[in-house]
């Protein structure tokens, strides 16, 4: 298994593994079909990966992505009292099903840390679903004890 960060060569297969990801656990289906949704994704990664806003990491093997991971760096007003000026948002983890309870994905969480301490992030944060709140608490994420946030729905 090759853990690495993505290219511009792998957009195609990020584009099916999110359409993947948001479908596997429903029985609607997609407002939009698989072609119109491949076009979004194709262009968001165009524009994630130009901006330097956003990484994505993979596992891949034998030139298949089999996991991924994308985070996006979030700039934040300096402080005095701190110097990390970003902090990192985790999203789009997703483990193709056959490659689950295997590793995969807890290896590629270690690569995301590693690479998020190596570029002076502050924190990941995250929000998991209910079935990833043990996956996510094996790899170190804890429930933050400051932070608040107001649901619009």
């Amino acid at each position: 298994m090759i853990y690495r960060p993505a290219v511009a060569d792998d957009f195609e297969q990020l584009a099916r593994l999110r359409w993947d990801f948001r479908t596997e656990y429903t029985q609607d289906p997609p407002p939009i079909p698989w072609e119109a949704f491949r076009q979004m994704m194709l262009d968001f990664l165009r524009q994630a990966f130009e901006s330097g806003e956003w990484t994505v990491w993979v596992a891949e093997e034998e030139g298949q992505i089999v996991a991924q991971a994308f985070i996006r760096r979030i700039q934040k007003v300096p402080r005095p009292a701190k110097v990390q000026p970003a902090f990192g948002y985790v999203t789009n983890v997703f483990t193709r099903p056959a490659y689950r309870n295997q590793g995969v994905g807890a290896e590629l969480m270690r690569c995301v840390q590693a690479w998020a301490k190596a570029k002076g992030l502050e924190m990941l944060v995250l929000w998991p679903s209910k079935r990833a709140v043990s996956f996510y608490r094996r790899a170190g994420f804890v429930h933050p004890t400051e932070a608040m946030e107001f649901p619009m729905e």
